[in-house]
């Protein structure tokens, strides 16, 4: 009986020890799968970190680029802006001095045929003044204000025979005397201011039998016949 107990009580030992075995196999199966679910957990969500960082990265991205497109958009816009304006301003300046040099030219052309028409006309004066001249009219025209000017002076009592004076008249076109200057003069103050005088008295000259003769300024010569 004592044989058959031990190898009973081996046999009950292995099967508990089968199961403690089984148990620990069980334990280390489970604590694996464990381990391995919680690798599993962690590199999924390390996955999803990274895949949230990725779109996130991405997003970052987009609105960066998105800034940017926009900045250089505008930036585009502005320079197509001041393009427009420089050119549009340049277009003004240019128009402006068109317009100038245009009118300029139209002055200048009118200047000119104004320069022309009145050179015509001087000379046109001067040579019906030298016909007049010529005829002799030009002298009769002096002769009449010389002796107009005679008529009218005041022989000083200091005059001496042979006086000869240069005298300028400026006068209106009616004849009426504007001023008078005793230039070249032989005579004394009292002589001088006796011509000026007869001048004025004289006044207004006698018109000229020709009126292409009338001068604004006359130089006459005063000498008096002894």
């Amino acid at each position: 009986m004592a044989i058959q107990a031990r190898v009973i009580d081996q046999s009950a030992i292995r099967r508990v020890q089968d199961r403690e075995k089984q148990v620990e196999e069980q334990r280390v199966a489970k604590e694996r799968a464990a381990q391995e679910e919680r690798e599993r957990e962690a590199a999924e969500k390390r996955q999803r970190e990274e895949e949230a960082e990725q779109q996130r990265q991405a997003a970052e991205q987009k609105a960066q680029q998105l800034v940017a497109d926009t900045k250089q958009r505008e930036a585009a816009v502005k320079q197509q802006r001041e393009q427009t304006e420089k050119q549009r301003a340049a277009d003004v300046q240019r128009k402006q001095r068109e317009q100038a040099d245009k009118r300029r030219a139209e002055q200048d052309t009118r200047a000119q045929a104004q320069r022309e028409m009145e050179l015509k006309r001087q000379l046109a004066e001067e040579e019906g003044r030298q016909q007049a001249a010529n005829s002799g009219l030009l002298n009769q025209y002096v002769a009449l204000i010389e002796q107009r000017v005679m008529r009218n002076w005041n022989k000083p009592l200091s005059a001496r025979p042979g006086i000869e004076c240069e005298v300028k008249v400026t006068q209106a076109p009616g004849g009426t005397v504007l001023s008078v200057q005793v230039g070249k003069c032989n005579g004394d103050a009292a002589v001088r201011q006796s011509i000026e005088s007869a001048v004025y008295r004289a006044s207004p000259l006698p018109p000229p039998p020709d009126a292409r003769l009338f001068e604004r300024v006359l130089l006459i010569i005063f000498k008096p016949n002894e």
